[in-house]
């Protein structure tokens, strides 16, 4: 927070904020016990998101990565290996490992994928890449941030799971009509369900 401009008189108060917490679960009428938060940030906060965001801002993977993608919990990163040298990514993935131990975090082995792009006729062995000894899973499509990413870099499966998508909320739409819901407001449940799922990342 400091590197970042915080002015050293607040850290005793965010430190305040984030010591001794407890959280609990309220749904319907019934409430869950209070458990005391060990780690993470309070949810429902507006500081929390802040404070997270101020806590992965440091994290950086580079020269052993082409690029680095953030977006809240989620990161995305990249290696541009030319032909005839060797993968160095492994650096990264440990670099992101060792951060993550650092502040208190895990990497899920499962969650984490592995999507190669390769146009030459013979694609390159490449050594697994792992986290705590576990393999990545390499994928031939992977989705990031509701964005499939084929590795051919074709769109064909983001084109078919943006149809099955539309096609399961435009029935949603004709169930209202034959229940007499006004045009107006099927148009404006079209422009939030529908049109929204169409337009997602289109330039």
């Amino acid at each position: 927070l400091l590197d970042l401009g915080v002015r050293s008189s607040l850290l005793p108060w965010i430190i305040n904020f984030l010591t001794n917490r407890r959280h609990r679960v309220k749904l319907g009428g019934k409430t869950s016990d209070w458990l005391p938060m060990n780690a993470g940030v309070p949810q429902g906060t507006k500081l929390g998101p802040i404070l997270f965001l101020a806590m992965i801002n440091d994290l950086d993977v580079k020269p052993h990565a082409t690029d680095i993608w953030k977006f809240v919990d989620d990161i995305s990163t990249s290696e541009n290996i030319t032909k005839g040298s060797n993968s160095k990514f492994q650096f990264c993935i440990d670099t992101i490992n060792s951060w993550a131990s650092c502040n208190l975090m895990k990497l899920n082995s499962k969650k984490c994928k592995e999507l190669r792009v390769c146009f030459l006729r013979e694609s390159p062995d490449l050594s697994p890449l792992l986290i705590d000894g576990h393999a990545l899973e390499v994928v031939r499509s992977h989705k990031v941030l509701g964005l499939v990413i084929q590795n051919d870099l074709k769109w064909n499966a983001r084109i078919e799971s943006v149809v099955s998508k539309a096609s399961k909320r435009l029935y949603i739409i004709r169930i209202l009509r034959r229940g007499g819901v006004p045009a107006e407001d099927l148009l404006s449940i079209y422009f939030a369900l529908i049109r929204s799922v169409l337009e997602y990342c289109c330039v």
